[in-house]
């Protein structure tokens, strides 16, 4: 009888010192060493009680609801917190925009903490005061100048090209130049968008310009078989078209080929660019400070990986980008991407007129 309470009590104590044990590690905080101003944000976020945080954009956008439980997991290991973040599927990035703005005029707080738009959306944004100014670069040596605008971060790249199904078109006959697409060989296969994607800013390259970009788009409409838009990727992979030029992003082909679609992505060496997805604070938000802790998150080392998971994409210019390596051999042959952010949107307002008319010239009579 005496061994049998020996027993019964070391498996009182083993039990009870696993119990500690996992509830000390709970409770743990990061072991990342945070700057002063996340210490801030973190004790004004605690002061005002800010534990949740609300997020809309599309399902389709940075995983949906999946990738805002990631990031939720990544936030409280990267902080040592248990904050919530609650998910609400939304539309467009513009209407989400339209709905900040309107709540703001109206005296009402914000449906989402963080506003998640491209560098057109922010570049509309950015003398409209919609958008909290804050000084992002106080976060973390990784928020650097090159990658804030005042009223956001950029989170993620995208380089736009040309999809195309290597079951239909081998990879070594991809057109390398946008010149190579007026090939007569490939008349009717060629699909495009409604709304000229990208043309526009290829034609601020120094060796385009606005009217040679006309002129090429003139001939290009005669090659194309029809127009659709970025997410229509089946009618790729179905041969209705071989190839799509441009597309909306390598990140579009990196989501269908791991649901198992046979596409593949080329960058015209005559027309490369980088565009961006930014995160910004509303005025109105109801969590400011947890929404900036949100956005220094995602540019954490740790974060950009539940990005790029989330997304298939992360920022090109961290270090340990995914996604850099798609620049790599360009760079090598010296070709510098025209960097399309914000700033620059803000800067060519000529960006909207030519938009239209390349638009114009592609849909032709169609």
């Amino acid at each position: 009888m005496h061994w049998r309470l020996q027993i019964a009590f070391v498996n009182i104590l083993t039990a009870g010192l696993l119990l500690w044990t996992t509830h000390s590690l709970a409770a743990q905080p990061s072991r990342t060493v945070h700057s002063p101003e996340v210490m801030r944000l973190l004790a004004a976020a605690k002061e005002k009680g800010e534990r949740e945080l609300d997020i809309i954009w599309a399902e389709q956008s940075f995983g949906g609801s999946k990738g805002a439980k990631m990031f939720e997991e990544t936030f409280n290991r990267f902080y040592g917190t248990d904050i919530r973040v609650n998910f609400t599927p939304g539309p467009s990035m513009p209407d989400v925009a339209g709905k900040v703005t309107q709540e703001l005029a109206a005296g009402q707080k914000s449906s989402t903490d963080v506003l998640l738009g491209t560098e057109t959306h922010f570049g509309s944004l950015m003398n409209r005061e919609v958008l909290e100014s804050y000084d992002y670069t106080k976060l973390s040596p990784r928020v650097t100048k090159g990658v804030v605008v005042p009223i956001g971060v950029e989170i993620a790249t995208f380089v736009s090209g040309v999809t195309y199904n290597p079951n239909f078109l081998p990879r070594a006959e991809a057109p390398k130049k946008l010149e190579d697409v007026l090939n007569p060989k490939w008349k009717g296969k060629i699909v495009s968008t409604p709304y000229a994607a990208q043309f526009d800013r290829i034609s601020l390259l120094p060796h385009w310009g606005p009217e040679k970009m006309k002129a090429f788009l003139a001939k290009f409409s005669n090659q194309i078989g029809g127009l659709m838009r970025c997410g229509e990727s089946s009618r790729i992979v179905t041969g209705e078209f071989i190839m799509m030029v441009m597309d909306c992003g390598s990140y579009y082909v990196r989501l269908e080929r791991a649901r198992g679609a046979p596409l593949e992505h080329i960058i015209p060496e005559d027309g490369t660019t980088i565009s961006f997805f930014y995160w910004g604070v509303p005025r109105n938000a109801v969590h400011p400070n947890l929404a900036k802790l949100f956005i220094n998150m995602a540019m954490s080392e740790e974060g950009q990986k539940a990005v790029y998971k989330a997304y298939e994409t992360d920022h090109y210019a961290l270090p340990g980008s995914q996604s850099a390596a798609e620049l790599s051999a360009l760079k090598a042959k010296g070709i510098e991407p025209l960097r399309v952010d914000a700033q620059f949107v803000s800067k060519h307002p000529e960006l909207r007129q030519l938009s239209e008319e390349f638009a114009k010239i592609l849909r032709g009579n169609r």
